[in-house]
C-alpha cells in the first residue's frame, strides 16, 4: 500500500464556496478512502489507484502493485481508460452540434450516406445513447484469454468493425430499447472524421485534449505500448493465473474505447464538462437526457449512476483487457478509479469493492 495524500492541495476546479471549513474532518474521509481502495486488491487484483477531487483538496491514493513483482502502482501513470472514451467522443460530437455542423436529430445518412443499413432511420442522438438498434461487434469476439490475446495482436479498421456489427440482426428498431453497442461510437467516430477533416486522434486532440489541459490523454494509432510511467495491465490465463497484456492492439476499440489518460486528466475532463467548459452548457443537458439500461440510466455518452445512498452520480465505466476503470462526478465532488486487471481472481468482489470507494466519496455531499 502506497498512498500519496494531498490533503491540503485545492483543486482549482473547486469552487472556494464548497471548501469545507472542518478541516479536521479530512483524514478520516481520507482513510476511509484508502481503506476502500485496499478492499479492490484484496479481492486479487494486483493493483489500483484512485483520485478524489473535493472541498477538502485532492487526494490520490494507491494500493497493490504494478506488476506480479510488486513494483509500486505509479499514482500519476497512464492506463488505458477504454469506454470512458464514449464520453469524449460524445463531447466531440455535442461541440460539433453547438457549431452548427450537425443536429441531434440528423439522420446519419445525411453526413455518411451508405455507412449503416437503416441509417436513414437511426439519427445521431440515437447512437450517442445506445438506441440506435445497432448490434454490439464486440459480441462477436471470444470471451477467453486466447480472445484477449487475438484482439491484442490484431489490427482492425473502423470499417471492419462497423461491417462485424451490421452482420448481427438488429437488437431493434432505430429508437427503440435500449442496448449498448460499441458499433454505434465507431459510426460516431467516422462521423467526426467526416465532419472535421481530421482523423479522430487528432480532432480530440486539436478540440479537447490540448485545448483543456488534458497533457497526458490521447487516443492512439498504432501503438501497442503505453508511454512514460503506466499502469501494467493484466488479465487471467486459461489456468486462471494472472498475466501482463500491457502491450496490446487496441484498434478493435477506437472510438468506443481506445483514449489512453491519467486519474487527474479523467477528473479535470469531467469537472469541466459539468461545467459547460468543453461543451455549452445547454448542451450539456442533453447529455444527462437519459434512457434506461440495467442498473443505471444512459445519456448522450454519459452514464448516471445511483449509488447505493441514492445519491446521482454521472460519468462512465469502461473494460477493456488488462483494466477496469470507473469515474463519477457530481457538482463538487469527482472520483476516478482505475485497477489494473481486467478478469482478476474475483471480478464481483472488485465491483463491489469499486462502488464502495464511491459510495465512500460521495456520501457526505
Amino acid at each position: 500500500m502506497i498512498p500519496e495524500t494531498h490533503a491540503d492541495e485545492v483543486d482549482p476546479l473547486v469552487s472556494n464556496a464548497h471548501r469545507s471549513p472542518a478541516r479536521a474532518q479530512t483524514a478520516p474521509e481520507r482513510t476511509a478512502l484508502q481503506a476502500a481502495l485496499d478492499a479492490i486488491t484484496a479481492g486479487g487484483v494486483p493493483g489500483a489507484l484512485a483520485e478524489a477531487r473535493d472541498e477538502n483538496g485532492r487526494w490520490t491514493g494507491t494500493s497493490g502493485s504494478n506488476d506480479l513483482h510488486g513494483t509500486p502502482v505509479p499514482p500519476s501513470g497512464r492506463w488505458r481508460v477504454a469506454s470512458i472514451t464514449k464520453t469524449f467522443v460524445a463531447a466531440l460530437i455535442l461541440q460539433l452540434t453547438g457549431e452548427g455542423k450537425l443536429r441531434l436529430d440528423d439522420p446519419i445518412a445525411r453526413h455518411l450516406p451508405g455507412l449503416l443499413p437503416r441509417g436513414g432511420q437511426i439519427t445521431v442522438r440515437m447512437l450517442l445513447n445506445h438506441t440506435s438498434g445497432l448490434a454490439d461487434y464486440a459480441a462477436t469476439w471470444e470471451d477467453s484469454p486466447r480472445g484477449f490475446r487475438e484482439l491484442a495482436t490484431t489490427t482492425y479498421t473502423p470499417q471492419q468493425l462497423i461491417d462485424r456489427g451490421t452482420a448481427l440482426p438488429p437488437v431493434s428498431a432505430p429508437g427503440g430499447q435500449w442496448s449498448y453497442s460499441n458499433t454505434g461510437y465507431i459510426a460516431l467516430g467516422r462521423l467526426a472524421e467526416k465532419i472535421t477533416g481530421q482523423s479522430l486522434s487528432h480532432a480530440l486532440r486539436n478540440r479537447i485534449f490540448l485545448r483543456h489541459g488534458l497533457s497526458d490523454t490521447f487516443l492512439p494509432t498504432a501503438e501497442r505500448t503505453i508511454p512514460g510511467a503506466h499502469l501494467n495491465g493484466h488479465t487471467t490465463d486459461e489456468n486462471g493465473h494472472l498475466e501482463d497484456i500491457t502491450r496490446s492492439d487496441t484498434s478493435h476499440a477506437w472510438a468506443a474505447g481506445a483514449i489512453i489518460s491519467t486519474a487527474a486528466d479523467l477528473n479535470r475532463f469531467y469537472s469541466l464538462l459539468m461545467r459547460g467548459e468543453i461543451v455549452p452548457s445547454a448542451l450539456v443537458t442533453q447529455m444527462k437526457r437519459t434512457v434506461p439500461g440495467p442498473d443505471l440510466a444512459y445519456g448522450l455518452g454519459l452514464m448516471r449512476l445511483t449509488l447505493p445512498c441514492g445519491k446521482h452520480v454521472w460519468g462512465h465505466t469502461g473494460h477493456i483487457p488488462g483494466y477496469t476503470t470507473y469515474s463519477f462526478h457530481d457538482d463538487h465532488r469527482g472520483l476516478t478509479i482505475a485497477a489494473n486487471a481486467m478478469r482478476s481472481h474475483n471480478d464481483t468482489t472488485t465491483a463491489q469493492a469499486i462502488t464502495q470507494l464511491l459510495a465512500t466519496e460521495f456520501h457526505t455531499t
